[in-house]
């Protein structure tokens, strides 16, 4: 209980102006952990990137797990529009090309916002495992829209894979080059489509 207090905002911002100001403080947070990773970033560093005392800095989050947290919580309800956007036309495409659109939207996301691929070396929170499982959903919802013959267990089970390779190519995805991102990106939609035709026959 105590360390879920301790990733809680310590004030939560009721007017715009609050939220102004703790959308400035991860936004600095997102670039700070993005050029200097998760153990070298600092809530000094933070404070100093947002142009913000750091009694500011802390009059939100009490420390830098509850930053990244919040960072977290950010980033997973912009996956969830992006999973219901695909869901919306998966239906109508084509196995490749929904394997295609999938990979694609990941990447662009990570490319979008660089401090994302760096958390993955921070430790997992509380609330970690309860967003994977909403974003397994998510993923479980794609799959039944493409075939809705499936059995709902087959599908999260489908969903589950289609997640732990989507983590295997973020995560290596984060630490290679230009040339080798690309190779990747191909590689892994390679192996995507090869686990999801027979799987996602209708």
């Amino acid at each position: 209980m105590s360390s879920h207090l301790g990733l809680a905002p310590r004030r939560q911002p009721q007017q715009q102006r609050g939220r102004r100001r703790v959308d400035g403080l991860l936004s600095a947070a997102a670039c700070v952990i993005a050029e200097q990773g998760y153990e070298a970033a600092t809530m000094c560093a933070i404070a100093s990137r947002a142009d913000s005392a750091i009694g500011s800095l802390y009059q939100f989050f009490p420390n830098k797990e509850s930053v990244v947290d919040a960072l977290r919580a950010r980033y997973a309800k912009e996956l969830e529009k992006l999973w219901a956007s695909l869901a919306a036309e998966a239906r109508r495409l084509k196995v490749e090309d929904l394997v295609s659109r999938l990979i694609q939207s990941q990447v662009n996301f990570a490319e979008r916002h660089a401090a994302f691929l760096a958390l993955f070396d921070a430790p997992p929170s509380v609330n970690t495992w309860r967003r994977r499982q909403i974003i397994r959903g998510r993923i479980a919802r794609v799959i039944l829209k493409r075939n809705a013959r499936l059995p709902r267990n087959e599908a999260f089970r489908i969903a589950s894979v289609v997640q732990q390779i989507l983590k295997g190519l973020l995560t290596l995805y984060a630490r290679a080059d230009r040339a080798e991102k690309s190779v990747l990106v191909s590689e892994f939609k390679s192996v995507l489509t090869g686990y999801l035709i027979p799987k996602l026959k209708t």
